[in-house]
């Protein structure tokens, strides 16, 4: 039997969770700001090698586009969250 490293078992363990979240009962809306979050922390980490920045800027962009919506009302933190989210794929997939 193979055995897993650390890292490797992050890596399933986060892949099985994104997983889940994109194939289950979670809103459409929070599945679109997952996946800009991931967008966002791959290019940033494409960019600066630095996962840390990387989940900073999905955080930044999860709060600008609720302070967006907050204007008309709409602003959604569970929103926020997801896209904070969508970094857990370059963090688990980055180079160590």
């Amino acid at each position: 039997m193979m055995s897993l490293t650390t890292g490797r078992r992050m890596r399933l363990c986060l892949t099985l969770t994104a997983a889940c979240l994109l194939l289950t009962g979670c809103a459409a809306d929070k599945q679109k700001h997952f996946v800009a979050g991931a967008a966002v922390s791959s290019w940033v980490y494409s960019e600066t090698g630095d996962r840390t920045k990387a989940c900073l800027a999905s955080l930044a962009v999860g709060v600008a586009k609720e302070a967006y919506d907050a204007r008309d009302g709409s602003a959604d933190e569970q929103d926020a969250v997801a896209t904070v989210a969508g970094c857990s794929l370059t963090w688990a997939w980055g180079d160590d």
